[in-house]
C-alpha cells in the first residue's frame, strides 16, 4: 500500500481501539501511521478501562523535559518512579480531543495509584447490580503537581487539538468543582483555543456560566457546538442564545436536557444569528409546546442538511407540517420523533423513508 494512502485508511479505524493496536505491530511505517490516529483520543477509553487510565497520564508525564522531569520525579516515590519512562514517540502531540473531565478524572486516578489511596466505600448500586458509584478521596496529594504539568503539556504540545469537551459532575464517582478548573483559565493568553472548531458542554450549567461565559471570546473558529445539560430553564435559555450569538458561523448545533419533566415548558434559545450558517440541527428530549418561534427560526435555514426533534414533546402536527413543507433545498435527513405521541411517529414515518425506527443518542 502506497504510504500516503495508508493513513487515509488507518483513520477510519478511529474508533477501533483493536484494530488500531494490531495495526501497530505490522512494521514501522504501519506504525507510525496508527499511533497519532489512537493516540488522538485516548482518553475516550477510560470509562471501558478503568483500571489502566491512569497509565496515559504516566506516558504523558514521561515525555517532560530533563530539568522539569527531575524535580517530578524528586516528589515520586521511589517504587513507583519506574513508571515514567520516556517514551517512544511524543503522544501528546496526537492530541485532537480534549475532554477536560476525563483528563482530570485520570489525574486523580493517577494521583491515588501513586499514593496507594483505594475508594473509601460504595455510595451507589443499580438495581442490577451493574452499575456502582464511588466516593473518592477529595485532593489526593501529588494531584496538584500532576494537574499542572499536565494541562501544561497539553497546553504547549498539542498542535492537532480541533475538538475540546467541558464536563463537569459526571460518572466514575469524580464531581468536578470550580477549583479543578482554575488552571484552565489560564488558556485565554495563548493560541490553545484558536485551533478549536468542535466544542462541547456536557454540564450543570450554572457552572459553564461561573467558569467558562469568557470561552466563546477565545474561540474564533468553533463551527459544531453541543450542549448536554443535566437541568434547563428560561435562565440558561439565555444564557445559550448570548453563546450563539457570539458565533457567526455555526454550522452544527445540537441541543439535549437529560433530566426534565414532561411537564415542563422549556423555551429553547434563539439560533437566530447562524440561520445562514447552519447545516445540521439535532434537539432531543425537549418540550416544544411554546417554541413556535424556534421552529420558524429552523425554517429560515437554507443551507440545512440534517433536522433531528428526537423523544421531544409538543411536536404537534402543525409544527411538524412547518418542518416538513419548509424550502430546505440541500435537506438529505429528517427525523422527527415525538415523545409518546404515536400520531406524529407514525405520520412523519409515513413521509419519507429516511425515519428510523430506534434513534440514537447523538
Amino acid at each position: 500500500m502506497h504510504f500516503h494512502i495508508l493513513p487515509l485508511v488507518i483513520e477510519c479505524l478511529s474508533k477501533d481501539k483493536s484494530s488500531l493496536r494490531s495495526c501497530i505491530q505490522v512494521n514501522r511505517l504501519w506504525c507510525r501511521a496508527a499511533i497519532p490516529v489512537l493516540w488522538s483520543d485516548p482518553f475516550r477509553y477510560v470509562t471501558e478501562d478503568k483500571e489502566n487510565f491512569p497509565e496515559i497520564i504516566f506516558i504523558y508525564l514521561g515525555s517532560l523535559e530533563k530539568t522539569e522531569k527531575q524535580i517530578f520525579l524528586s516528589k515520586i516515590p521511589d517504587d513507583k518512579k519506574s513508571l515514567f519512562k520516556t517514551p517512544t514517540f511524543d503522544y501528546v502531540k496526537f492530541l485532537k480531543h480534549f475532554n477536560f473531565w476525563m483528563v482530570v478524572s485520570s489525574i486523580k486516578e493517577a494521583a491515588r495509584t501513586l499514593n496507594n489511596l483505594k475508594e473509601i466505600n460504595i455510595v451507589y448500586t443499580s438495581p442490577d447490580a451493574n452499575t456502582q458509584l464511588f466516593y473518592f478521596n477529595d485532593d489526593p496529594p501529588l494531584e496538584g503537581t500532576i494537574k499542572t504539568h499536565i494541562l501544561n503539556l497539553i497546553y504547549d504540545r498539542s498542535l492537532r487539538l480541533d475538538q475540546l469537551t467541558i464536563a463537569d459532575h459526571y460518572g466514575l464517582g469524580h464531581f468536578l468543582q470550580e477549583k479543578d478548573y482554575n488552571q484552565f483559565k489560564r488558556v485565554r493568553n495563548g493560541n490553545f483555543l484558536k485551533s478549536i472548531k468542535k466544542l462541547s458542554f456536557c454540564i450543570d450549567y450554572s457552572s459553564f456560566y461561573k467558569i467558562f461565559s469568557w470561552m466563546p471570546d477565545h474561540c474564533p473558529n468553533v463551527k459544531h457546538l453541543k450542549f448536554r445539560l443535566k437541568t434547563f430553564d428560561d435562565s440558561d435559555s439565555t444564557i445559550i442564545t448570548n453563546v450563539l450569538s457570539k458565533f457567526n458561523d455555526i454550522r452544527t448545533f445540537k441541543f439535549k436536557v437529560h433530566y426534565r419533566s414532561y411537564e415542563d415548558e422549556d423555551i429553547l434559545p434563539s439560533i437566530a444569528n447562524n440561520i445562514h450558517s447552519l447545516t445540521t440541527i439535532v434537539i432531543r428530549n425537549c418540550n416544544l409546546k411554546n417554541n413556535k418561534n424556534f421552529i420558524h427560526e429552523i425554517t429560515q435555514c437554507k443551507g440545512l442538511i440534517e433536522l433531528k426533534f428526537l423523544l421531544c414533546t409538543g411536536l404537534t402536527i402543525d409544527k411538524a407540517k412547518l418542518l416538513i413543507n419548509a424550502n430546505f433545498p440541500m435537506l438529505k435527513s429528517v427525523e422527527l420523533w415525538g415523545d409518546y405521541c404515536d400520531e406524529i411517529v407514525n405520520w412523519s414515518k409515513s413521509i419519507s423513508p429516511q425515519f428510523y425506527d430506534d434513534p440514537e443518542d447523538d
